[in-house]
């Protein structure tokens, strides 16, 4: 079977670009630049401005110091010393510098964040607003939902796919393509959508499929214009490839009964981060069991258009929501 792969046409991308670009500008939010404010620190006055990093990042503070700027080669170091180390350490300081000039400012990033917040609030209205603080993490994290309303960004997980601080033997090149600051918002969304799901109730692929797909359902709901390649982080020909496969996929998995398996090497590309699903197709891109549990998702909502995302993210038996979409794509040829 060959995996065959189609042009989106660009005009599409462009006009719902130039729409979206008239609609009215969504209520400011709350952006926070903790990477400027931990780089002013004086290593002369290194405990009062801890302090006043604390009075200003009360929830964050806690969560920089124990995940990202704790040395866990020195395990006894305290949170004093954990910032300091960070802080003051020349790489991170030229980390630091190449974030300052792929983003000398957050103007257009903080308006695709008020727009993904003013969705959240529409989509899931009682959850508290969403603040947003950006950090130099040295490559731990593109985006982490801290809480269920303050979302980290890593700045330096933005700095383009040709970064030479993006080890190849660490960072692959289906990734790199991934960090560049058009992804920032995708990012923000799959980390928000991530930590609102919650891991799958059990370890089958077919858990893990719906699971994802949920979380891709919400992402598309937050982030509508927004391409859909770029949610699954794909290229375009990529994602026309799915689509013009989607019934031969389908019967490749049943095919292959690996639907109720359990995760394990041997099927974990299906769902996890990875360059190609080589067990399905062999041109067939990584994570192709989450595109497939995004369209599973799609059908039932499509079936079950009253429910609302609440719902479905409390709906935790896969199996019966497969069955209820009742998901059977048609064959493109």
């Amino acid at each position: 079977m060959t995996f065959k792969f189609l042009k989106i046409p660009s005009l599409i991308t462009a006009l719902l670009i130039g729409l979206f670009a008239c609609q009215d500008e969504p209520p400011p939010v709350m952006l926070l630049r903790f990477e400027e404010d931990l780089m002013a620190l004086d290593s002369a006055h290194l405990q009062d401005g801890m302090a006043q990093l604390a009075r200003q990042y009360p929830d964050f503070l806690p969560f920089f110091l124990t995940e990202i700027a704790h040395n866990p080669e020195r395990p006894h170091e305290t949170p004093q010393e954990a910032l300091a180390g960070f802080a003051f350490a020349p790489q991170i300081r030229r980390l630091y510098d190449s974030c300052r000039v792929v983003f000398p400012n957050l103007d257009e990033e903080e308006r695709a964040l008020a727009r993904l917040a003013q969705r959240y609030a529409q989509l899931l209205p009682g959850r508290p607003p969403l603040r947003f603080v950006t950090a130099v993490t040295e490559f731990v994290g593109d985006a982490y939902a801290v809480n269920d309303s303050l979302i980290m960004i890593g700045l330096d997980m933005f700095l383009g796919e040709n970064f030479s601080g993006y080890d190849p033997q660490y960072f692959p090149r289906y990734l790199r393509r991934q960090f560049s600051k058009e992804y920032l918002p995708v990012k923000v969304g799959l980390a928000l959508a991530s930590h609102i799901v919650g891991p799958p109730q059990q370890e089958r692929i077919i858990d893990y499929m719906i699971n994802n797909g949920k979380i891709l359902y919400i992402l598309d709901q937050l982030l509508p214009d927004e391409p859909e390649y770029r949610k699954m982080g794909y290229t375009e020909e990529q994602l026309a490839g799915c689509y013009a496969n989607e019934a031969e996929t389908w019967a490749r998995l049943l095919e292959l009964k690996v639907l109720y398996e359990p995760l394990s090497h041997r099927n974990q590309k299906l769902v996890m981060p990875s360059p190609a699903t080589e067990m399905v197709f062999l041109e067939a891109p990584g994570e192709l069991g989450n595109w497939v549990g995004w369209q599973i998702v799609k059908a039932y909502m499509r079936r079950h258009p009253q429910t609302t995302l609440d719902e479905l993210i409390n709906f935790r038996d896969s199996q019966r929501l497969l069955e209820l979409s009742k998901y059977k794509p048609k064959r493109t040829d």
